[in-house]
């Protein structure tokens, strides 16, 4: 395989830097949340950039977002920009005024990536956004810190679907803390029915609240998320949880962003 190589400039782009979030290519947008238990209401987005996991890698489907972790894709390197707490709440507020107006239900999604590799530099950006409600999106590797406990964690715990390696991906420890705090929920995205007896041994061994558990689709299009959806949904219903859509997919479709 021929080794791809960047310019400094480039390499320069991604490299983390102090007092500085490190935003991928898709920034600030404001649409509607697509997943989860606060499908359907406005939301504006930050996506961070960097992952510790690599999705789909090894695996037969693809993250949709690998241009903020994969190294072999040249949008990691020229895409991320370096934006300072007060500019980032400059541009949540631009982008929720310009969308959404004078809406006083303010909802901020921090996505990624993995939001978490950059937790210690989000509670000074929360202090700028006082009256908004803030969720979180992460793959359940990483204890979020006490100053975003507040926060509604959208956990996300990859299985071996995932192709990412058992010992990486599945962190009991962090799972139970996270299902300790006041607002957390568990998305887990599967792809046939043997993914929920995974599922179930995660639950059952973290001793998650089983309220908290979300069933998704994979899928990269509406209709392979409906395909997936109707082969697990009795399995899903027989076992008390719950199924959330990748409602942007039949919105949008599919898109990088709205």
């Amino acid at each position: 395989m021929e080794t791809k190589t960047y310019l400094p400039t480039e390499t320069d782009k991604a490299r983390a830097q102090p007092n500085m979030l490190k935003v991928s290519g898709d920034g600030v947008f404001a649409t509607l949340q697509g997943e989860g238990v606060t499908a359907g209401k406005r939301t504006v987005f930050l996506r961070l950039h960097y992952c510790n996991l690599a999705c789909g890698k090894l695996a037969g489907w693809q993250c949709d977002t690998k241009y903020t972790w994969d190294t072999t894709d040249k949008r990691y390197w020229t895409e991320p920009e370096d934006w300072t707490d007060s500019e980032t709440a400059q541009k949540i507020n631009r982008a929720w005024e310009e969308k959404f107006g004078n809406d006083k239900d303010k909802r901020l999604v921090i996505t990624g990536g993995e939001p978490l590799l950059q937790q210690q530099k989000l509670p000074a950006l929360l202090r700028l956004l006082p009256s908004w409600d803030i969720e979180i999106e992460t793959n359940g590797t990483i204890i979020p810190i006490k100053g975003l406990h507040n926060c509604q964690i959208n956990c996300s715990p990859k299985l071996a679907n995932s192709g990412n390696d058992r010992n990486k991906r599945y962190k009991p420890e962090v799972l139970k803390a996270i299902n300790s705090l006041p607002n957390s929920w568990f998305k887990f995205v599967v792809t046939k029915p043997a993914d929920l007896d995974e599922v179930e041994k995660i639950v059952n061994g973290c001793d998650l609240n089983s309220k908290k558990v979300l069933i998704m689709p994979e899928g990269r299009t509406a209709k392979e998320v409906e395909y997936h959806a109707s082969l697990v949904k009795k399995e899903v219903e027989n076992r008390d949880w719950s199924i959330t859509l990748r409602n942007q997919l039949i919105w949008f479709g599919p898109k990088r962003k709205t």
